[in-house]
């Protein structure tokens, strides 16, 4: 996890071939219902994280601005713990 600005953004393996990651605006973040994502990328660990790499800063041009659901993936605390 790392906080850029007013966004931050996740990553998540769970094998080489298994990866996630996604960014999400802070004053989105809802600790008791789904936080809309930005960006989100699944693939493999490398491919993941170069796309990561890669994503322009928050507000920059060609920067992703339209929230859609958020990945379900990944727990935010006060969420209730699902599949664990």
């Amino acid at each position: 996890m790392r906080v850029r600005g007013e966004s931050m953004e996740v990553f998540l393996s769970r094998s080489a071939t298994d990866a996630v990651a996604a960014r999400v605006l802070i004053e989105d973040m809802d600790f008791h219902s789904p936080t809309p994502v930005l960006w989100e990328a699944r693939g493999t660990v490398a491919d993941v994280f170069t796309e990561l790499l890669d994503l322009p800063p928050h507000g920059a041009p060609n920067a992703p601005t339209l929230a859609k659901s958020r990945a379900c993936d990944f727990w935010l605390p006060g969420q209730p713990l699902v599949g664990f």
